[in-house]
C-alpha cells in the first residue's frame, strides 16, 4: 500500500467513530478497500456519474449540488477529488451542509514548496495527467468529469477557516490540519533513479528542515 493510502488510513481512523453515517464522494474502488478493511460499515460511496463495479454500487452525486438533506450524515469524506470541481468552495460548503459532525478532506496545501514545484513541472498546474487514459469506472477526470484538464486547486489553512466561517457565523468551528508529504508521486515523474534520488533529498530537506509542508 503506497503512502497516501496509509495516511488516508491514518486520519479516517483518527477523526471518524466506527459506527457513524458517512457519505464519500468522488469514490472509486480504493475508498471501498480502505473503509471495509478498516471496519467501517455504514457508509455511501459516490460518484459524479453513479455506476456499479465489481458488485459495488456507487450513488451519483455532484459535489458542487449534493442532492441530500442537511445534516443527513455523520460525517462526509472527500480525498482527493475537490480539486476536479469547478466550483471548489461551493463543493466544500456542500459537504459541510449535508454532514452532521464533521468532514474530512485530502487535498493539496497552497505553499511556498508546491509553487516551486510547479515552477520546475514537478507539480502540474493544471492536471494533464487526469485525461491521458480512462479510469476504472471509463470516465476522464477533468475538470467536472469532463476531457478538459482541471486546475489543480490548492489550499491554505486560512483559506479554509474563512470559508467556513463565512458560510455559518454562528458557529466556532474546530478545524484540524494534517500533513504528509507524497514522496512516491514525486518519484514517478523522473525515470532515472539518480534523479530521483537528488530530488528525493531536496524535497526531504525543505519538508523536514525548513518545515514547508505541501
Amino acid at each position: 500500500m503506497n503512502s497516501r493510502l496509509i495516511f488516508y488510513k491514518k486520519v479516517i481512523l483518527k477523526y471518524l467513530e466506527k459506527k457513524s453515517k458517512i457519505l464519500i464522494v468522488g469514490a472509486g474502488l480504493n475508498d471501498h478497500q480502505v473503509f471495509e478493511s478498516l471496519g467501517y460499515s455504514n457508509f455511501t460511496l459516490s460518484n459524479y456519474n453513479g455506476t456499479k463495479i465489481d458488485g459495488i454500487n456507487f450513488k451519483q452525486i455532484n459535489i458542487n449540488k449534493i442532492n441530500e438533506d442537511d445534516k443527513s450524515f455523520d460525517y462526509v469524506v472527500a480525498h482527493a477529488c475537490i480539486h476536479h470541481c469547478s466550483k471548489p468552495h461551493s463543493g466544500i460548503l456542500e459537504l459541510y451542509r449535508v454532514a452532521k459532525k464533521g468532514v474530512l478532506v485530502i487535498e493539496s496545501k497552497d505553499s511556498f514548496l508546491m509553487k516551486i514545484m510547479i515552477l520546475f513541472k514537478i507539480a502540474e498546474k493544471y492536471e494533464l495527467s487526469a485525461i491521458n487514459k480512462e479510469d476504472e469506472f471509463g470516465d476522464f477526470g477533468g475538470v467536472d468529469n469532463t476531457k478538459i484538464p482541471n486546475f489543480v486547486y490548492r489550499w491554505t489553512e486560512r483559506e479554509v477557516e474563512k470559508l467556513i466561517s463565512s458560510f455559518e457565523p454562528r458557529l466556532k468551528h474546530v478545524i484540524k490540519f494534517d500533513y504528509k508529504f507524497d514522496f512516491e508521486n514525486i518519484e514517478n515523474k523522473f525515470s532515472q533513479k539518480y534523479i530521483k534520488k537528488i530530488i528525493k533529498f531536496i524535497l526531504f530537506f525543505l519538508v523536514k528542515i525548513l518545515d514547508l509542508t505541501i
